[in-house]
C-alpha cells in the first residue's frame, strides 16, 4: 500500500520512478522503474540508482537534481563518493533544518554562517580542490573592518571555512542561495513535463494490465516513443 498525495487516498501497487535528462531539451526518460508503492521516493531514488549504475556502467552523470523528498543525508554522502554536485531542495520539516551550532558559530538551516552580530556572513567562493567553502564578516567595506566589536584581530575580519565532507547536505559544493543552483534546479522540472507526457498524453493509466511484466512493457513502449517524437522533431 502506498499513498497518492495527489489524488489523496490509498493505492495498492506500483508506482512508477523514472530518471530524466535534466539537460535534454526534449524531457527524455532515461531509465523508468516500476517502484513498491510503499516505497517512499528516497529509496525508490536508492534503488534505481543502484541499478542505472550496474547496467550503464559507462553513463556519466555530474549532477543530481532533487525535490525535497530526497534530502536526506545518505543520498548526499552517495553523490558526494562519487563526485556529483547534489542539487536537493530541503525538507524544512526535517529535524536537520533547524540549523546547527559549531562552536561559537551558529549556522542557518542552509548552512550559511552567522557572525556574533546575528549578521550572515560574506561568501567569498568555493574551493574545489580542499572541498570547502569560505566565509568573511559581513561588516568589512573596501577592506576594512568596520564592527564596532569585531569579534578577529585581522584587519580582513573574522573567516569561517565549511566543508563539504562534514556535512554534504548543509554545506553543499554549489550554495543553496546561488544563481548558478538557481538556474539549475529550475531544470527539475524536466520530469515533470516527462510525467506529463507519460500519463496524460499517451493515457499510461488507461491500461488495465494485472501484471506487472505488462505495466513494464507499456512504460518502456511509451519512453520509446518519447524519445521518437525527439528525433522527429529534431530532424524537421
Amino acid at each position: 500500500m502506498g499513498w497518492d498525495s495527489y489524488r489523496n487516498k490509498y493505492f495498492f501497487g506500483y508506482h512508477l520512478y523514472t530518471f530524466v535528462a535534466a539537460d535534454s531539451p526534449y524531457d527524455l526518460p532515461l531509465y523508468p522503474r516500476l517502484q513498491r508503492a510503499s516505497r517512499h521516493d528516497a529509496t525508490s531514488w536508492v534503488v534505481s540508482a543502484r541499478e542505472f549504475v550496474e547496467r550503464f556502467r559507462d553513463y556519466t552523470w555530474d549532477k543530481a537534481i532533487l525535490d525535497a523528498a530526497h534530502d536526506a543525508l545518505p543520498i548526499y554522502e552517495y553523490l558526494h563518493s562519487r563526485s556529483i554536485k547534489p542539487f536537493i531542495d530541503l525538507n524544512l520539516r526535517s529535524t536537520g533544518s533547524k540549523g546547527v551550532q559549531k562552536g561559537d558559530i551558529t549556522f542557518s538551516p542552509t548552512g550559511i554562517p552567522f557572525c556574533k552580530k546575528g549578521l550572515e556572513m560574506k561568501d567569498r567562493g568555493y574551493d574545489s580542490t580542499r572541498g570547502r567553502r569560505k566565509y568573511y564578516c559581513p561588516l568589512v567595506v573596501k577592506g576594512v573592518v568596520t564592527c564596532d566589536t569585531p569579534c578577529s584581530d585581522s584587519p580582513y575580519g573574522r573567516c569561517v571555512h565549511t566543508y563539504t565532507k562534514h556535512n554534504p547536505r548543509l554545506f553543499p559544493p554549489v550554495a543553496r542561495n546561488s544563481n548558478e543552483w538557481v538556474n539549475v534546479y529550475k531544470r527539475r522540472t524536466t520530469c515533470e513535463r516527462s510525467n506529463k507526457r507519460v500519463k496524460e498524453d499517451y493515457r499510461l493509466e488507461a491500461a488495465k494490465h494485472r501484471s506487472t511484466m505488462m505495466w513494464t512493457v507499456r512504460i518502456y513502449g511509451i519512453a520509446m516513443c518519447q524519445h521518437m517524437d525527439a528525433w522527429y522533431k529534431r530532424a524537421i
